[in-house]
């Protein structure tokens, strides 16, 4: 617990007072979640509650409530000490209450504690995730006809539509964090340059990528993607089988988390050194159509003006391929570039590698938002001169004052021919 998760609760319980109604927000810590019968997948703690209070323990509900004598209370179970002699004791609760000048519960049946304390709110802020006290509470006040409903909560809203208000700004610590993440993520792909040859099988780059994180005190923050030649055509490829050919262009999507805070890089790398023209140029317009993306951002720029400037370029660049014709402006108004960029251009980026963000394209940019910028051109079989092949960049951008910091600027090298060269030699 530090001082910015102090001001955090603060913050938190005057975006709470604000409300037209009475409202308070409940957070429960993510459940274990179950790989094989009695074995676990590693534990990764709700991303709220971890921003509010700084704790990654289980078994935690955080509750606030702004119009109470006591606005912030902690509830977790007692001790239990079968459990302990398997997994060990946890960190003690009460330091943590103490720093949160929270009310400590300590209980058994933690979502009957919840509903008492919501008694005379009006809406409540609570995650629906099963196996939690805060998705139990939803779905016990959700199926209560309005009899049982008498001085307890009738609006049960989305706990991230409250958090994401407070977490998508983010402070200097935050901000820092992230560059320390990408540094990481960026000395992993330096590092994993030379298994980057003909023969390597894709899933080999992606181990190396993780354990690299994982021997510096990080984890992958998502899924690493490795996807040579043709795989690239799949967005979110996962089976990283195929072995790397020569002449091909592979795409690496991968990022670190570090002390929770995620990068998310996307390098393209010429397996072998020499690529075609063809694949060159593609490369080299997606690489345009981020550069340029990226020279929109600052505040008060919506979000759409960022994709659309991508798009145009992209546009441009499938009709000197020859893949479109016709007149660019009739092309983009058909969005004729989609089957070929179909998705966003990026978004935003924090404790979770898809962070908290407002709703839609009609996002504006503010000081504070730190987002990614990916554009791509995917092709899923031969098509005009190239052959099955995608191409993605991607960069972390932070939103200034008066404009934008790269924060991944120093992670890896977007030259291809600076690539092509490190790749002969």
């Amino acid at each position: 617990m530090t001082r910015s998760h102090s001001n955090r609760i603060k913050n938190a319980l005057k975006l709470l007072k604000t409300s037209q109604q009475r409202a308070a927000l409940v957070v429960s810590s993510n459940p274990s979640q179950i790989r094989s019968r009695d074995t676990h997948y590693p534990y990764r703690a709700n991303s709220d509650l971890y921003y509010l209070t700084g704790s990654r323990a289980e078994d935690l509900t955080l509750v606030l409530r702004p119009h109470s004598p006591e606005p912030v209370v902690l509830i977790a179970p007692p001790e239990d000490k079968v459990k302990n002699l398997w997994d060990g004791a946890p960190a003690p609760i009460k330091p943590l209450a103490t720093s949160l000048r929270a009310r400590l519960v300590l209980t058994t049946e933690p979502a009957k504690q919840i509903i008492s304390l919501l008694r005379g709110y009006d809406t409540a802020y609570l995650h629906a995730t099963a196996a939690t006290p805060s998705g139990a509470v939803k779905e016990d006040l959700s199926s209560r006809s309005s009899a049982l409903l008498r001085n307890l909560p009738t609006s049960l809203v989305d706990a991230e539509q409250f958090t994401a208000r407070l977490r998508i700004l983010k402070e200097s610590s935050e901000i820092a964090q992230i560059k320390r993440s990408a540094e990481l993520s960026g000395e992993a792909l330096q590092n994993a340059l030379p298994l980057m040859e003909a023969g390597v099988l894709e899933r080999e780059i992606a181990l190396f990528l993780e354990y690299f994180y994982r021997i510096h005190g990080a984890e992958a923050a998502f899924g690493t993607i490795v996807a040579s030649g043709a795989s690239a055509a799949t967005l979110h490829y996962r089976s990283l089988a195929k072995r790397l050919k020569k002449g091909e262009l592979l795409l690496i999507d991968s990022g670190a988390e570090l002390d929770m805070y995620a990068a998310d890089i996307t390098r393209m790398v010429p397996v072998g050194g020499a690529i075609s023209p063809q694949l060159k140029d593609l490369h080299d317009i997606v690489l345009r159509a981020q550069m340029i993306a990226i020279s929109k951002i600052r505040p008060g720029v919506p979000m759409i003006d960022v994709h659309r400037a991508a798009a145009r370029e992209l546009t441009y660049g499938l009709k000197y391929l020859g893949i479109l014709k016709g007149n660019v402006s009739q092309l983009i108004k058909k969005e004729a570039y989609k089957p070929y960029f179909p998705h966003g251009i990026g978004h935003s980026l924090g404790i979770d590698v898809h962070d908290a963000t407002p709703a839609g394209e009609s996002a504006v940019l503010q000081k504070g938002m730190v987002i990614t910028i990916e554009p791509g051109l995917y092709f899923q079989k031969p098509t005009g001169p190239l052959p099955a092949c995608g191409v993605r960049i991607e960069d972390d951008i932070l939103v200034t004052a008066r404009g934008h910091e790269v924060l991944t600027a120093n992670a890896f090298t977007k030259n291809m021919d600076e690539l092509s060269t490190l790749m002969s030699g």
